[in-house]
């Protein structure tokens, strides 16, 4: 699936305020951007203690059915706050998805 869409299912699943999406022209890794209503920051804030954990996690299922990303640059993935309500992944694109649904499932 396209990842443009993939995000736009994504966003409406989660009904983010707005969410858009950066590739890298150079190296593996895309920066997706979420802005994120009060019931997201919540679910966020529970999960924050286990964000390495979560990343681990992902990257290991991710790692078993796609072999085009090292689990390495699986773990390359970061998460970062911005203002009051944006949520910055920089991640490989095979893990998009799963991250983002275990962060706010």
């Amino acid at each position: 699936m396209d990842l443009n869409q993939q995000l736009r299912d994504l966003s409406r699943k989660y009904s983010f305020e707005n969410a858009c999406l950066k590739t890298e022209e150079q190296g593996p890794h895309l920066e997706v951007c979420l802005q994120l209503r009060e019931e997201h920051i919540e679910s966020f804030l529970e999960k924050a203690g286990q964000l390495n954990s979560i990343v681990e996690s992902c990257a290991n299922m991710v790692s078993i059915f796609d072999d085009s990303a090292s689990k390495e640059v699986l773990m390359q993935t970061t998460l970062r706050c911005a203002g009051r309500d944006r949520l910055y992944i920089r991640t490989s694109p095979s893990m998009v998805k799963i991250l983002i649904e275990t962060l706010f499932d």
